[in-house]
C-alpha cells in the first residue's frame, strides 16, 4: 500500500507561517500592537507541536484537551494584554480567526474540487489561509468595532433616583475599571445630558457652573444629595489623578435581550461631553455588571 509522503520541514514551515499570521491578526484584532519577537517564539512552538503530532499521534499531548492547552500557551506567549481581564477576549478572537481561516480553506477546496487547480498549484491552500488571516488582521478590527460590536453590546438602560428615572442606551466597556471608592463596586459612566432631568436643580447648577470636578468638592457638601455623591479618581491618557463626579442611583436596570439585570445603589459617573459622536449610546457599562 502506498502512503502519502509527508515532509516534516514543509509541515514545520507551513505551520510556522500560519501560526505567525494568525497570532499577528489576533493581536491586531484585539487592538494591541503586535510584538513580533513574542509572536515568532510562539509560532516556532506551534510549528514544533504540529511536527510532533505527525510523529507521536497517540500521545495525550495531541488530544483535544492537549490542543486547547497548547493553543492557550501559544496565545499567552505571543500576546500580552494591557489588562489580564481582556485575556478571554483575546482567546475568543484567536479561535474565531482560526475557524474563519479553516472555513475559507474548506470553501475553496469544495469550489476547486475536480478542476485540477490543486495539482497545478499545490500551495494554494496555504496561500488562501494566509490571505484570509491577513484580511482579518488588516480590516476586520475596524468592521467589528464600527458595525458588529455596537449592535451586540448596546442595550437599553433605566436609571432610577427616587421617583425620577432616566432611560438611555448603554454600551459594554471592557476598559471601564472605575470603582466606587466607598464600596469598590463598578461605576457606570453616563452623559450629563441624559441624567440631568433626574438631578435636583441645585445640583444641576453646581455641575454646570463649576469649571472642574475638583472645584465641586467643597460645594457639594452642602447639597441635599450629599449622601448620594462621590468623587471618583481616575487616570487617562494625558491626565493623571483626575476626578469624576458620581451620583448614586437607587436602581439600575439593564435590558439584555430577553432578561433584565438589576443593580441597586450603583454610582453613576457624570461625563460632561458626548460618549459617542453619533449619539448611539449614552452610558458605558462595566462588563462585570452585564454578567449579573
Amino acid at each position: 500500500m502506498n502512503h502519502p509522503t509527508v515532509y516534516l520541514d514543509l509541515t514545520f514551515l507551513n505551520n510556522f507561517i500560519m501560526d505567525y499570521i494568525i497570532l499577528w491578526a489576533t493581536s491586531r484584532l484585539s487592538g494591541l500592537k503586535p510584538h513580533h519577537a513574542r509572536i515568532a517564539v510562539a509560532s516556532l512552538m506551534g510549528a514544533a507541536y504540529a511536527v510532533g503530532y505527525l510523529c507521536f499521534q497517540g500521545s495525550a499531548l495531541f488530544s483535544l484537551t492537549g490542543k486547547i492547552v497548547v493553543s492557550v500557551i501559544l496565545v499567552t506567549l505571543a500576546i500580552k494584554p494591557a489588562r489580564w481581564q481582556d485575556y478571554s477576549k483575546i482567546l475568543l478572537y484567536f479561535y474565531l480567526i482560526n475557524f474563519t481561516v479553516a472555513g475559507a480553506t474548506i470553501a475553496l477546496s469544495s469550489l476547486l474540487a475536480g478542476t485540477g487547480s490543486v495539482q497545478f498549484f499545490p500551495a494554494i491552500w496555504i496561500v488562501v489561509a494566509v490571505l484570509a488571516a491577513l484580511a482579518i488582521g488588516m480590516f476586520a478590527g475596524r468592521y467589528i468595532k464600527e458595525h458588529l460590536l455596537p449592535g451586540l453590546l448596546k442595550f437599553p438602560v433605566v436609571l432610577r433616583f427616587g421617583k425620577q428615572h432616566c432611560t438611555g442606551h448603554g454600551f459594554v466597556d471592557t476598559g471601564n475599571a472605575l470603582k466606587d471608592p466607598l464600596t469598590s463596586k463598578p461605576v457606570i459612566v453616563a452623559e450629563y445630558e441624559l441624567i440631568k432631568p433626574c438631578l435636583p436643580p441645585e445640583l444641576q447648577n453646581l455641575v454646570e457652573k463649576a469649571p472642574s470636578e475638583e472645584a465641586l468638592l467643597e460645594q457639594i457638601i452642602a447639597s441635599s444629595w450629599a449622601n448620594r455623591l462621590r468623587l471618583i479618581p481616575f487616570s487617562s491618557i494625558g491626565r493623571k489623578n483626575g476626578m469624576l463626579l458620581g451620583v448614586r442611583a437607587d436602581e439600575v436596570v439593564l435590558n439584555i435581550g430577553t432578561k433584565d439585570i438589576m443593580h441597586t445603589n450603583t454610582v453613576i459617573g457624570i461625563y460632561r461631553e458626548r460618549l459617542n459622536p453619533q449619539g448611539s449610546y449614552q452610558l458605558l457599562i462595566p462588563a462585570d455588571m452585564v454578567e449579573g
